[in-house]
């Protein structure tokens, strides 16, 4: 048996015997492809298609809007007309009028719709058109007319020619033309006046006075004869059916004040059986003169 010593000990590796540990071993991977997996993701693409993919999107998306707008700014010349009164002429004649004020070129889109232009010709050949709503929707095509009309108030005769006029107190045209208001009480004018379709006779309170005159005998059973416009301003004269004078009003005075005073001055006449001989003013307020 050989003894061997420290420094002739062999130098490999140490056995485990002695109780330690073998050191780690390291062993490098493939450099060659590595093998395929189920599990491996799909190559995504490159950045660059995915930017111009994004930017084809919103291009389409951009023209497409622009497309809509262009679409929804042109206006059908097939308007919805609303009409509330149709005393003088049927709602297809309305509809047919605005028809044609969409018809030029200008008046197609909404970008250049002359609303203005468009209210005057409609005025100019309806006179008793007070007023002209135009709503045009943001997306629609089909425009909305809504006209306002003036109800027919009395016939106007004037350098013996009679004429319709509106709440307006606006000529809408010789009575004639319009056969179905024949029916409508008459004020006589004596202001010397020469009147013409579309002209402003009275002003809308001078008509709503008449108006509210005219209720008020009605109410009272008072059957109205005629009503005149002297030459002097703001005077109205009425005469009743049967009656031998005439009552003076003041058109810029309180209409139901007067007509109350009118018609209990004739109660009381007519109760004492004196009726007055020339007129019956009642222009002044608490106040009755007549003659």
């Amino acid at each position: 048996m050989r003894l061997l010593s420290r420094n002739n000990r062999p130098r490999g590796r140490p056995s485990a015997s002695n109780g330690q540990k073998p050191p780690p071993h390291y062993y490098a991977g493939s450099s060659g492809p590595a093998a395929a997996s189920p599990f491996q993701r799909k190559p995504t693409a490159p950045k660059s298609a995915r930017r111009v993919f994004k930017r084809i999107r919103n291009i389409l998306i951009a023209l497409i809007i622009l497309v809509g707008f262009v679409y929804s700014s042109f206006i059908k010349p097939q308007p919805k007309v609303l009409v509330a009164d149709t005393s003088y002429h049927p709602a297809s004649v309305y509809q047919s009028a605005a028809q044609t004020t969409l018809k030029s070129l200008r008046n197609r889109s909404k970008l250049t719709l002359d609303r203005d232009g468009i209210s005057s010709a409609l005025k100019r050949q309806f006179p008793e058109i007070s007023s002209v709503e135009l709503k045009i929707p943001l997306i629609s095509q089909v425009p909305t007319f809504k006209l306002n009309i003036a109800a027919p108030t009395f016939n106007l005769s004037s350098a013996n020619n009679l004429y319709v006029v509106g709440a307006n107190g606006v000529v809408v045209a010789a009575s004639g033309q319009l056969p179905n208001l024949s029916k409508l009480p008459t004020v006589i004018d004596q202001s010397g006046f020469t009147p013409s379709p579309g002209q402003q006779v009275l002003s809308t309170e001078a008509i709503a006075f008449i108006n509210t005159i005219l209720a008020q005998c009605q109410q009272a059973s008072v059957n109205v004869q005629s009503l005149t416009l002297p030459a002097a301003p703001q005077a109205l004269e009425l005469r009743a059916s049967g009656s031998s004078y005439f009552v003076k009003f003041d058109l810029g005075g309180d209409a139901m004040l007067q007509a109350g005073q009118y018609l209990a001055a004739k109660h009381k006449f007519d109760s004492e059986n004196t009726q007055p001989s020339q007129y019956l003013d009642v222009r002044v307020v608490g106040k009755i003169y007549y003659k």
